[in-house]
């Protein structure tokens, strides 16, 4: 990665701590514009767009950085999860659950499994009506289990 790049997104950190999130926003989209593939800059720069109510542009930057090939498993749990956030607060509870149940399964598949997304899944399907679902990922956030492997 570019040490420019990270000069940047380091910048940027610091405005975010002051407040700043307009120039916050611009330095951490500088750091993704020298670096596409850095991953830290580009959940930053989506969150700082969402903080500053461009939900939509947020939502494409991290599906972007979805597509990108080479993707590290870890790398696309941490995204899935952003995207879950960026849509929860934009009001898209499916699109949402989808991202979290995304990222929960990633976990699954390489043994790391994701226990606190259960109950923001559960969340998730109580507002969208799908209250046995809900109730299901409850019991499973409880037991520490996966109710898809049950």
């Amino acid at each position: 990665m570019s040490a420019v790049a990270r000069r940047y997104y380091v910048r940027a950190l610091e405005q975010l701590r002051r407040g700043d999130v307009t120039d916050a926003r611009e330095d951490f989209r500088a750091a993704l514009e020298l670096a596409p593939t850095f991953t830290e800059a580009r959940i930053a720069y989506a969150t700082a767009l969402a903080r500053t109510g461009d939900a939509p542009r947020a939502a494409q930057l991290i599906r972007t950085g979805l597509a990108r090939p080479g993707l590290r498993d870890r790398e696309r749990i941490v995204l899935q999860r952003t995207l879950g956030d960026i849509l929860i607060a934009a009001g898209d509870y499916r699109g949402a659950e989808e991202a979290v149940f995304q990222a929960a399964r990633i976990g699954d598949r390489i043994g790391q499994p994701q226990v606190d997304l259960h109950d923001r899944l559960a969340r998730l399907r109580a507002k969208t009506g799908r209250f046995a679902e809900a109730l299901d990922e409850l019991l499973a956030a409880a037991r520490g289990t996966n109710p898809r492997s049950s």
